[in-house]
This record gives structure tokens, sequence and C-alpha cells, in this order.
């Protein structure tokens, strides 16, 4: 399975995952992590923060977050994020070989 190319319906769902993801660890979790300022985030990610915490009760990203989770945080952005941009890079550009040792690492190896 690790010479398949990844075609059709399951790029694309790997496509978006890591795309999207790419977005969600920038502006909703980096402002969980205080990494930035918020003044730095638009209004809109900021008021989107605040509706998810209040909508879904999600006392876990509710400021002030606790520094066992912000550790966290840190590490997906530090070694995640890097990750899902590859990825992201890689499956646009249909780079086999590179996609499958991303995906390996990142614990998806069974494709």
């Amino acid at each position: 399975m690790l010479g398949m190319t990844l075609t059709g319906k399951t790029r694309m769902a790997f496509l978006l995952f890591f795309s999207s993801h790419i977005a969600i660890t920038l502006l909703l979790d980096g402002q969980a992590c205080s990494i930035m300022p918020k003044s730095l985030y638009p209004d809109v990610v900021v008021h989107l923060l605040k509706w998810y915490t209040v909508t879904f009760k999600d006392a876990l990203m509710t400021p002030p977050v606790d520094l066992w989770l912000r550790s966290f945080i840190a590490c997906e952005l530090i070694f995640q994020l890097p990750f899902f941009i590859l990825s992201t890079y890689i499956l646009l550009h249909n780079n086999t070989t590179t996609n499958n040792n991303t995906n390996i690492v990142d614990g998806k190896g069974w494709f």
C-alpha cells in the first residue's frame, strides 16, 4: 500500500483535512495559546472563538486557558502545523513518495 497514489475522493478528503486544519490551528488554537496579541486576529475570528466556546460550552477553550492546554497547543503549532502545510503542498502537487513518507510520520501509514 505504501506505493499507492492518493486519488479521487481519498485525496480530496486528505486535502480538505490538512488545509482546514491549517486555518483552525492558526486562527482558533493560536488564540487560545496566546502566542500573538489578540489585536492581530481579525474581529470575525475572535468572535468565532467566543461563539464556539459559548455555543458548545467548551470549558477548555474558554479564557483563561490552562497552562497544560496551552502547552499542548504550542506543541501542535510547532510539530503538527508544518506537517499540515507540507501535506497540503504535496497533495496539491501529487508527489507520491514524499506523501507516503509524511503520512507515515503523521500516523497515517496505512494509506
